[in-house]
């Protein structure tokens, strides 16, 4: 009988774990109008996870490899907010190509939004802090928050999916985290573009934050 149940428990999470990894939120949003209802888009939304962006760090030219990494080198060092999961993004723009947020799914203020830009030949990184609602033990995986964000430059595009799904299982003591995380970028412009992503840093405590690196050209 145990093994039934922790059969049909890995099947559920291999489901949710597979859906995380190979669907794009970016292409969802685009298509729920045409087929979600209001009780379904309800649920997109909750997939979507809640997120606050604090701080967009744009950095000048002059001294910008110094001002980068004293600006990262700040939020990690910054107290851990036991409810919300830090994300620290750098972009390492290898073109030239002159990047802005076109659609994402992060509540940018409209500011920012505007402002927001990925110089070429240049790096930059952002911050995001995503609420942390998780109780272990807990057998069914649950995503925790999983976002797009598209960089358009005419017909060149990139699009960022970001997210993290969360797990548990029995320790000795405690309940041991077992987080999942995705970090993906990909050209869907007319124009294709090399790009690549990779996680350089995580900490599987809760909040269980975690850093990104993603190079363009």
């Amino acid at each position: 009988m145990t093994n039934t149940q922790d059969n049909d428990t890995d099947s559920t999470y291999e489901s949710l774990l597979s859906f995380f990894n190979l669907t794009s939120i970016g292409l969802l949003y685009q298509l729920s109008p045409h087929f979600l209802d209001k009780e379904n888009q309800a649920m997109l939304e909750d997939l979507v996870g809640k997120a606050k962006v604090e701080i967009i760090g744009f950095i000048e030219e002059i001294e910008a490899a110094k001002a980068l990494s004293q600006q990262i080198e700040q939020w990690r060092t910054q107290e851990t907010d036991p409810k919300h999961t830090r994300v620290i993004v750098k972009i390492i723009n290898n073109t030239s190509h002159v990047f802005k947020i076109s659609q994402t799914s992060l509540p940018l203020s409209q500011a920012d939004f505007d402002t927001f830009e990925i110089p070429d030949d240049s790096k930059i990184a952002f911050k995001s802090e995503f609420a942390y609602e998780f109780t272990p033990p807990r057998k069914k995986g649950k995503i925790m928050f999983n976002h797009f964000i598209d960089f358009t430059d005419q017909d060149v595009c990139i699009r960022f999916d970001l997210g993290m799904i969360m797990n548990s299982s029995y320790g000795f003591f405690t309940p041991t985290l077992r987080p999942t995380r995705k970090s993906t970028v990909t050209s869907i412009g007319k124009s294709r573009l090399n790009c690549s992503s990779t996680i350089t840093r995580t900490n599987d405590d809760a909040p269980c934050n975690f850093e990104v690196e993603i190079t363009l050209g």
